[in-house]
Parts: C-alpha cells; structure tokens; sequence
C-alpha cells in the first residue's frame, strides 16, 4: 500500500530533519517535507503516494528545502553563486562540479583524474555565496556508483578574501571542521555535521584527504576514484534558525517496517532542559474520520536520547473549523518512547472518539521533557498511515490457476468473468490471499517478490510447460457519498509478465496486452524476451467506474511462453486518489483531430509546405552560405553569409568548457524541454514546479508535455523529419570545421554527439520544434509568465546555435514547427478539454505548494514575489530579437498583416475575455513587419511574423464598435492602426 517509506524499488524518498529548541525558546528551522497538491478526496484514508520513477513521495520537496515554524522557506546552498574545483569535470553534462549544489542526489559530482585524495594531494571544492553567511551545519550525500569512491576524511574553510575562491591554498582560509573516517551505509545517504557558532564567510571549501578505498566493498578500480552526489550548506540568514536539512537515507529493514527510503528526523539539542520541535510532514489534507478511524506508523530511533517522538493530528470539526492538535494520538499526554533504540516497532492510535472531525495536517514532532545538551538525535520513521486502503497485498482473492480452463466458460465475450456478481459456473476458483508467485517449483523470486500463495505454473509437473495465463477477483464496496468525494481511485500491481486490470467488466488499464484475443494464450511483453524481474504499474480508475455497493477488481496475467519458470502477482494498493489523478488510458489513446495533419497544397509533406520560404532564404547567399563544407582554414572574416557569422559568433563566445551557458546547453540538449525551462517560471516557482515534477504531482501536465502534444497515440515520429530529409541543409559544424582541425566551430559536445547528427539535415531544428512546442503550451497554461517562458524557449533554441547543431534560420524554422503544433492542439475541442484539465492541475499543484512553502497564499501572489527568470519588458525583448536574429528583410515589405487560421486560440488563457476575431487582431496589431526570411504573404497567413510573447502582454482595451486599443494605439479589425 502506498505509506511514507515504501515506494518500492529503485524510488527514493525525504528524510525529515528537526533542529530542537528549549520549551519556549526561540523557534528554530525545521526541514522536511511539506509541499503538497489539492487536498486529497474526503474517504478516511491517507498516506504518502508514490509514483514509478520518481525520487521521492508526491507532496515532498526536493533535498535542502528547509521551513522553521512560521512556515517560512530557504534553500540554504541556493545561495551558492559559483563552484569551482582543481577537478571540476567541466566537460561532463551530468557529471561536474555544478552537481554538488543541485541538492539532488540523483546527479553527482566525479573527479575524473583526481586519484585518491590524500593530505598532500588534496582535492577541494570552493564555493562563492552571494555574501557572506554563517553554517549551522553542512552535509555530504553518497553518490550511486560504489562505496570506494566515497569521501573519508576531509577539512571544512571558510573565508571572506576574494582570493581564496581562486586560490584553494590562500592563506585567509580557516579550519572549520575536520572529519576522518566517515562511512556512508547507502547510496545516496547524507551525513549531516554541526557547527557550533562559526563566523559569516562568503567563501567555503571542502578540502578532500581520504576516500573509503579499499575500507569499503567494491572492485578495485573504484579505489582511486572520487565521488560526490552533494555538499549541502546549511543555515539561514536569520541567525535564529539553524536546519540540518533533508536527503536520501537508508534504514535497516525490520519486522515493523521496510526501512527503505525511510523519512528520517536528525537534529540537535543546544542545551539542556526541555527540547520541543515540530514538523509538517503533509498540510492541505480533508480527511474525515469514521468510528473505524486507525493512525499507525513504524518509528525506530537510533538511542534513547531520539525516541521521544511521536505524529500528530491537526484535526478540525466537520465543516473545518476549530481546529485542534492532536498532540499524543490516544492518551492527550505526552506519549513516552515507542521503541527501544535501533530497533523497528508500530505505534497504532485508535481515532474512534475523533470520529465525525477531519483531519487537515500531518506533523513529527520531538518532545523530550529532560534533554541534554549536545545529544545529537537520529531516527527514522516509516509507513505512516491513516486510515485504511481498499485493497492491499494482503487482501483476499478468488483465483484461477488451473490448466486448460476457460474462465469465461465459453462466453463469446471472453471478460465475462470480470463482470460483478458470480463468475461463469463450472469454474475452478480457488480462495487465497496474496501476493501470488511461483518459481520453478517454489516460490524464491527474490526478497523483493514475496510469496504467499503458491500458484500451479506447471500443467503437468514438467519443465518447459506451463499454465498460459492466471486469473484473480475480489470485490470492495463504497457508499455514493465516498465515490461522489473522491475524483477516483489509484492502484499499483507488479506481474509477471503482462497485466490487464479490469473493473466491474470494464478494461481499465494493461502493459504488454495489446495483441492478447483470448484467454488462454501465452504473450511476450513487446521489445523483451519475458525474462526478468517482475514489472511495477500503476494504474487509475476513474469516479465514473465507481458504482455504489460491490465493486469488482478483476486482473488476467499471461505468461510470455512455455518455457517461463516463473509467474507473479501483487496488488500493492487501491486507495482513493491524492490531487490530480493522470488521464487514463482512454483518454491518452483517443484520436483527436489535431492527430492529423491537414493535406499540403501541392499535396506532398504538410510541414515541408509550410516552411517552403526556407527555399528563399537559402538562395539569398548573403543570408545563408552554399549548402556546401567550406574549405580548411577559412577564417571568420571570409564569411560572406549572415547565417554563418551569427553561428560562429554565439558558438565561439564562452572561453573554456566551464562557461554556465555550456553546461546549460548541454543539459538542454540532452533533457526535455519541459523540464529544463523550469527555471522559465521564476527563481521559486520553477523550483517548485520541479519539485512537483518528480513527485509525480502533475501526471496531467507530464502526459501532455512529455508526448502527447507532439504526438498521435499510435506513432512518436516526429512531424518535422521529413521536411528535414527534403532539404537536407549541412549543419554548421560541417559546413565550417572544428577550430581544432583548422575550422570555425568550437566543439562544446562531445565528437561522439556531433558524429550522430553530421548526416542529418539542420532545416528545421528537431530540438528547437519540441522547446516551442512544450514551451508555448506551458505558456498557454500559465499565461501570468508567457513572455518569461516564450524567452526561456527562445534560449533552449538558441542553445543549439551555441554547440553549433544549428544556425539561426533552423531556429527560426523550428519554432514555426512548434507554434503550429501548439495551435493545432488549442484549435481543437477535444484536446483542448485535455490541455484545461492539465492547466486546472498545474495551477491548482503550485498554488497550493506557495501556500505551504510561505511563498504566497495565491498563486498570483507567488508570482508577484518572486524573482522572475527576466522582467517582463526585457523578456519580450529577447523573445522578438531571436525571432529574426536582426537578419535583414529578404522578401516583399510593407504587406499587410497576415494571421495564420487558428492562431488566435494560443491566445485563448492570456486574453479570455475576448472573443477569437479580437484575439487576430490583437495578434495582427503585435506581429512583426513582412519581409523576414521564411515569411508568407497571404493565405494561411504568415508564422513568422507571429510575436507571442508582445501579444500575451498587450494592454487591450475593447470599444463599443468592437475595434480595439492595442498598447495605447487604435487599431482596425485587421490589426491596422487608425487615422483616430
């Protein structure tokens, strides 16, 4: 079932960190989770939801996010403006120096050639804050390769002269701390360090002496080579707050709880006396409480000194008002140590007397009434529940594993027996508990895939014979007022090998059962040969699957072929849902019409069509060099083609592989576009859209941006490839060489990336297609930053100039290929039903992830104080600059505005209010001048001239007539400013 600390294998979760406090002292930062999405359904159950391939629970932030009791944030390290190192890896995307201070265990710093660090040959790492500032404390994360590389010994300096950031050996620098013999028990652990009241220092270094080596298990060769996940800073301007921050952590596995990716509580007691602090592990709750009502986790302190901890309740009356603390669930007293030190146990409160209350907040709190000074506590806390799921894997099922039977019976519809109320008769069934499994002729599939019930894989006992497929029901029942509460509900199963889950007769989700056509066949999950480890997947179902009464949850798993030895099945839980629940399969798989790209003219390609004004601009040679390699040694001043110039110009400009704009090139390259321009969103608020991206928080957004705008449901190639193979122009680092075999280009990427694309035409640009096409709908989703996100889609492209993959004209193209998919999808009613449900979630998630995070009790708010990736002038400015690269007109000027047909609907979220003529014109009355390379004249209207970012900001007044006020000027229906 889905509870804090159990997300499964390969998922990562938070540790919670306490900073304790005398009663009544000043209150001190706490860290941990927090952040959550809309209030979950009312339905009496709760607990943290994982999603597959996220780092940590929906609702939790990423590492380093701190709050003290105001509910105030910071990220202490976000205050690190500069990272340097004698061993930076600065050429590596995921792999450098920069990756320390991302506060993401998933990435890692690697000193690639460093050796073993030793007191003579140290290695170090300086950082440069934004101004000096004090450290309550540091921490260290294990990185995900091996043991022997991690750091053993090591200095903390810190200094205040400018020349110790150049300078790791400046004689300004002073020992802060000084460590020896560390160990990591996990991979991606953080180790948290105290400092006891240090100086403010704008400079720190962490100056490496030792690794683990041959102390810790792992092949030889790992030895001599260091790494690193994060080096986190911890502290806070204020001098009163002091967290120890939040990570990855590793508990030993007992009989209480998993103790995997535990959430973990760590802090310090400054002085004696009584130590009290609190933390939110999950606020925006609305769970109402039955007779029934149960509050358990399992809790296992490190000593004595950390066991006084306990979860509380904020628990309002039925309609949310009054809200009170449960503060020692069960007794109203302080609740004494649950757990004798280093070992597992459940603590489990009856909420019966709360009955008819809600619950709206979750906390930790650490209460020790008798503290002693300096005692460091530690602890973990896992499988925090409230309430009960509908099923889990224990629940009880009618199963059938008998060889050669039928369960339909013969039923020309073959899921009859999925239907309520009593399967086929003459049917086998069987009654047991899960998880089910065999084996050979056991059940040892691994610690991972336990067994509980033996299921019959063989039909005569023989090797290399096994039973086609395996079937499971069981039934729960839910009242109208629970399924009228809840949005739907979301499962987990693990198989092996492909699924089907059906609910009350209805095929609700599957993996791998495509070409399945009845029930006794063997099928192999597609690109595989069935062989592996069993398959995780999640599924959903929606409220309008929900009946009042018995419901019926029927799953058919099918083996790959007759020689498998093994068969799998759990259902991890079905629970009612948590904030926004993902589209479901349906809904994904629905062909719309923007699916389907309208017929060409000239009957060929549609967006070879479209973008058919390249064939002008490659033939004005003073725009665009013949499509030919230029000879060796050719030098910048012999370059007759602005194309050209502007290529070398922006890919020659960083010095050194250091330079941030290379990394940042390198890292859009090489990630979606969706993701990367997070930072588009403002310096908080992208934050927390990342956050919430990895969560799994914004599976409706995910769903959209990842593919689904770009893409029909049957098909991923992407749209612009043809047109790309038709005009097939040379990319610049073919065309004009690398500096270092007498050419032009300086290679950013690696020879190996460049070797990829050298045969692949450069008109349009791929990359740049899919940055305006997910950065443009992102824009349509969050009109409140359009210009800020156009630009940061405007910089993914030129990014591509950058590593000279492109010229300015491919950028050019590429973002015509974007705005016209992102049209497409907005012009049409059934997509666009989908785009509104994920704009609903997307602000409804941040909105509420301002709230919690102090950032801003509207989402309007959050915006408004945050500081904006660029002002909002400065943003449209550089979006309308790279729209044309300052190129010189090349075709017909002083046309008349040419809109292209649907083009308004972009416009729908950022002027609602108008109606889509005046939305023309408003895009008419901003649009560029004609003339441009790759503009059209008149019908279907010119994309190049479009400029998004002036119309989403235009200041519009409507008049009587319906004609309109753009931007202080008085213009007609077609854009045109009038004589009054």
């Amino acid at each position: 079932m889905p509870v804090f600390g159990r997300p499964g294998r390969g998922l990562a979760a938070v540790i919670a960190a306490l900073v304790l406090v005398p009663l009544g002292g000043q209150p001190l930062a706490v860290a941990a989770g927090g952040p959550s999405n809309d209030p979950p359904p009312a339905g009496g159950y709760w607990a943290a939801s994982y999603e597959p391939g996220t780092s940590r629970p929906a609702g939790f932030p990423a590492a380093g996010t701190t709050r003290n009791l105001r509910g105030e944030t910071a990220s202490p390290t976000a205050h690190v403006t500069k990272a340097r190192s004698d061993h930076a890896n600065a050429t590596s995307v995921d792999e450098n120096v920069n990756g320390l201070f991302d506060q993401d265990s998933s990435t890692k710093w690697y000193a690639s050639g460093s050796g073993r660090p030793t007191g003579d040959r140290p290695v170090h790492v300086i950082y440069s804050l934004g101004s000096a500032q004090a450290l309550s404390g540091y921490s260290l994360t294990s990185a995900n390769d091996a043991p022997p590389r991690d750091p053993a010994a090591w200095t903390l300096l810190g200094s205040n002269s400018a020349s110790a950031a150049e300078n790791a050996d400046d004689s300004s620098w002073s020992a802060l701390d000084d460590e020896k013999g560390q160990r990591f028990a996990a991979r991606g652990q953080s180790n948290f360090y105290a400092l006891d009241a240090p100086r403010k220092y704008r400079y720190y270094q962490l100056r490496l002496t030792d690794t683990c080596a041959e102390r810790c298990e792992g092949a030889t060769g790992d030895r001599t080579k260091l790494q690193l996940a994060d080096w986190t800073l911890r502290g806070l301007p204020d001098a009163a707050t002091s967290p120890l921050g939040v990570s990855v952590e590793n508990a030993d596995s007992g009989g209480a709880a998993d103790g995997s990716y535990a959430l973990r509580y760590a802090g310090l007691v400054p002085r004696s006396g009584p130590a009290k602090s609190s933390v939110v592990l999950r606020s925006g709750l609305d769970v109402p409480l039955g007779e029934d009502a149960t509050l358990s986790w399992a809790v296992r302190p490190q000593d004595a000194a950390s066991a006084h901890v306990s979860v509380d309740l904020v628990h309002t009356d039925a309609h949310g008002r009054h809200p009170r603390v449960l503060t020692s669930p069960g007794t109203g007293q302080r609740r004494e140590p649950a757990a004798a030190p280093n070992g597992w146990s459940t603590v489990s409160v009856d909420l019966g007397g709360l009955a008819g209350r809600r619950i709206t907040e979750v906390r930790l709190r650490y209460d020790d009434p008798a503290a002693k000074a300096g005692a460091r506590i530690s602890g973990w806390i896992d499988a925090i529940q409230l309430g009960k799921p509908l099923l889990d894997a224990s629940t009880t099922w009618s199963y059938l594993d008998a060889p050669g039977v039928d369960p339909a019976a013969g039923n020309a519809d073959r899921t009859a027996w999925t239907r309520p109320g009593s399967p086929p008769g003459g049917i086998p069934w069987k009654t047991a508990a899960g998880p089910f499994g065999a084996k050979n002729q056991g059940t040892d599939l691994g610690p991972d895939f336990p067994v509980r019930t033996r299921l019959n894989l063989y039909k005569d006992g023989s090797a290399g014979d096994t039973v086609e497929a395996y079937f499971f029901r069981t039934d729960f029942t839910l009242d109208r007022a629970m399924i009228d509460a809840t949005g739907g509900l979301v499962g987990s199963v693990v198989h092996d090998d492909t699924v089907t889950i059906y609910l009350n007769g209805r095929r609700i989700a599957g993996r791998n059962d495509g070409a399945i056509s009845k029930n006794l066949q063997y099928q192999t999950p597609e690109g595989t040969s069935g062989q592996g480890d069993p398959l995780r997947t999640a599924f959903v179902v929606p409220a309008s699957a929900l009946r009042a009464g018995t419901n019926t949850l029927a799953v058919e798993v099918h083996q790959c072929d007759h020689t498998s030895s093994d068969a799998y099945f759990r259902l991890d839980s079905l629970a009612p849902a948590q904030g926004s629940l993902p589209f479901t399969d349906d809904q994904l798989s629905s062909v719309h019409d923007s699916d389907r790209l309208p017929a060409a003219p000239d009957g060929g390609d549609y967006f070879t069509w479209l973008l058919r004004s390249f064939t002008q601009a490659r033939d004005t040679h003073s725009l665009m060099g013949e499509n030919q390699a230029l000879p060796k040694g050719t030098t910048y001043d012999e370059l007759t083609a602005l194309n050209d110039r502007t290529v070398v110009d922006i890919n020659n400009a960083p010095a050194d592989a250091s330079d941030p704009e290379v990394h940042e090139a390198l890292i859009d390259g090489r990630s979606s576009p969706y993701q990367t321009m997070a930072d588009g969103l403002g310096t908080r608020l992208g934050t927390l859209y990342s956050q919430a991206l990895k969560n799994g928080e914004l599976p409706r957004t995910e769903a959209l941006l990842s593919g689904r705008v770009e893409h029909t449901p049957d098909s991923s190639a992407d749209w612009y490839q043809t047109a790309k193979n038709t005009y097939q122009y040379k990319r610049p680092f073919v065309r004009m060489g690398f500096g270092d075999e007498d050419g032009l280009i300086k290679p950013w990427d690696s020879r190996g990336g460049y070797d990829g694309l050298a045969k692949d035409g450069s008109f349009p640009s791929g990359h740049t297609s899919h940055g305006y096409a997910q950065g443009i709908v992102l824009a349509t989703l969050l009109p409140e930053l359009a210009p800020q996100i156009l630009a940061r889609a405007s910089e993914y492209g030129e990014h591509r100039i950058l590593l000279a993959f492109h010229y300015p004209t491919d950028i050019m193209g590429g973002r015509i290929v974007g705005e016209r998919t992102a049209q497409g999808r907005w012009s049409d009613p059934g997509f666009r039903t989908l785009l509104e449900q994920a704009q609903d979630e997307l602000r409804a998630v941040l909105a509420q992830k301002c709230r919690e995070s102090g950032a801003g009790d509207t989402l309007s708010r959050c915006i408004a104080h945050d500081r904006p990736y660029l002002p909002t002038g400065e943003a449209v400015d550089v979006y309308t600059q790279r729209l044309t690269y300052g190129f010189p007109r090349i075709g017909p000027e002083d046309q008349p505005p040419a809109v292209p047909a649907g083009a308004e609907d972009l416009l729908r979220t950022a002027l609602p209010k108008l109606s889509a003529a005046q939305r023309r014109t408003v895009l008419a009355a901003t649009q560029l001048p004609s003339g441009y390379a790759l503009d059209e004249d008149g019908a279907p209207g010119s994309w190049q001239r479009l400029n998004l970012a002036a119309a989403m900001t235009a200041k519009v007044a409507v008049h009587r007539d319906g004609t309109l006020t753009v931007n202080g000027v008085h213009v007609n229906r077609e854009g045109m400013p009038t004589d009054g």
